[in-house]
């Protein structure tokens, strides 16, 4: 991106204005990867003189105006590969109005403008200098406002465009000195799908022919408009049942927003709008480049996000200047998977391992109850939960430990054992006599001056 400027806008034949230019290059580039010239054209002469200069600076024109005036052109040529840009035009005149052009959208991004084809953005256009004298030349009290669409293609972007090419798709005229701003909100359909529009949008201020100059460029701004990103769930169809293994996945992002962030999370239910789900590990996506991006993810060995059976939504979101919004989403059922201890860690501690605070026998929030036990009874390792777990109780006058295996857990075998004396090898086991996922735990029967009970789950 880059500007150039002439002062003043307004010479007298013979003098040299004063050019002020200055060159935006994109992140992880060099001045030393580019060389940098200035062209200047005169009228009605048409005599051409190209200057080379830094990538910012101030100079007097080579070429004294001429009574038509004259255009100054800024140009940038990457040497490899080789690329010239076009960056842009002013223009100075014995009278011509002064303008300049502004566009605001929705994205912050700071290098030059640019939007999502469904997103709006403004246009302000500010003119100075025009006179009220019907007597006057109309290029005196006239200019035109400019606005031109052009394509990069299906895959395009921006390199080595030719602007000449872009489509003219309306002319304003502007009689009065001031600001005016112009809203868009729906992009022209360069594409198939407007939706899909891949281009940029460009508004400028042109004088009118004069007797001795052309019309001529007096300000121009352009916005770039990528695509909106869509996506879809390969695998798995819309309703379906699936346990006890869940099936291999892909999962295909198209036209990723530059500098977004996307992921696919689940959550319980049908889909629905701004559901804040759990992110499936090894999906989360940062397109850090300028451009649209696209992602295909192989997706196996995700049944940890799974915490019951039921129905269940997986779905694709990005995360973009404009808010967070889905690419894809498919809804079904689960059966029969239920979550295991290595699934309950990474929800929990976010890893599978089975080692500090996440250890099976750790006791994170130090309330006596280790993990393997929060987990069995589906408790909250960071919360203590003294008091939660299954108590001794009185049924049908005999002493027992009754309690129901919460649902969707899997991989643990549930017992429960007794002693009078806590002396080691004094432990029995005690039989179920229930059926899982209920447990009941009777003491045996006959008078004692102690009885000690005690839970036992392990894993598979």
């Amino acid at each position: 991106m880059g500007t150039i400027h002439a002062y003043p806008t307004l010479v007298q034949t013979g003098i040299k204005p004063t050019l002020q230019w200055s060159v935006v290059l994109p992140d992880g580039e060099t001045e030393a990867d580019y060389a940098f010239f200035v062209r200047e054209v005169s009228f009605p002469s048409q005599v051409v003189y190209d200057s080379s200069v830094p990538q910012a600076g101030e100079m007097l024109s080579v070429l004294p105006i001429d009574p038509g005036g004259a255009r100054f052109e800024l140009w940038a040529v990457k040497a490899d590969p080789l690329i010239v840009y076009f960056l842009d035009t002013t223009y100075v005149g014995t009278y011509i109005p002064q303008a300049t052009v502004s566009i605001r959208s929705e994205d912050p991004y700071s290098i030059l403008p640019r939007t999502r084809a469904d997103r709006p953005f403004h246009v302000d256009v500010t003119v100075n200098g025009m006179l009220n004298d019907p007597d006057l030349p109309p290029a005196a009290t006239s200019v035109n406002f400019l606005h031109f669409a052009q394509s990069y293609g299906p895959a395009g972007n921006v390199a080595n465009i030719d602007r000449a090419q872009a489509t003219l798709l309306s002319t304003t005229p502007i009689t009065t000195n001031g600001t005016s701003t112009y809203t868009y909100a729906i992009h022209p359909d360069t594409e198939t799908d407007p939706m899909k529009t891949r281009g940029e949008e460009r508004f400028s201020v042109v004088s009118l022919d004069d007797y001795a100059a052309p019309a001529s460029q007096i300000a121009s701004q352009f916005i770039q408009i990528w695509p909106v990103a869509d996506g879809s769930i390969a695998g798995i169809s819309e309703g379906e049942t699936i346990g006890p293994q869940m099936p291999a996945l892909t999962l295909q992002m198209n036209d990723l927003y530059p500098e977004s962030d996307t992921w696919a999370q689940v959550y319980k239910g049908p889909h629905r709008t701004d559901a804040a789900g759990t992110i499936v590990p090894g999906t989360s996506f940062s397109n850090l480049s300028a451009v649209p991006a696209n992602r295909v993810i192989q997706l196996n060995d995700y049944e940890s996000v799974f915490d019951s059976d039921g129905p269940w939504t997986l779905e694709i979101v990005t995360r973009t200047p404009f808010g967070t919004d889905p690419v894809a989403a498919v809804s079904f059922t689960v059966e029969g998977l239920g979550m295991t201890s290595e699934g309950w860690r990474q929800i929990r501690f976010g890893t599978t391992a089975n080692s500090g605070d996440a250890a099976n026998l750790a006791d994170p929030d130090h309330d006596g109850i280790p993990n393997l036990l929060e987990f069995a009874f589906g408790l909250d390792p960071h919360h203590t939960d003294t008091g939660s777990l299954p108590a001794l109780q009185t049924l049908d006058g005999q002493q027992a430990l009754a309690f129901t295996q919460p649902a969707g857990i899997k991989g643990l075998t549930y017992g429960a054992e007794w002693s009078d004396s806590l002396a080691p090898g004094s432990w029995l086991p005690l039989p179920n006599s229930a059926i899982p996922p209920e447990y009941l735990f009777h003491l045996p029967a006959g008078h004692r001056p102690s009885t000690f009970v005690r839970l036992k789950v392990s894993a598979d």
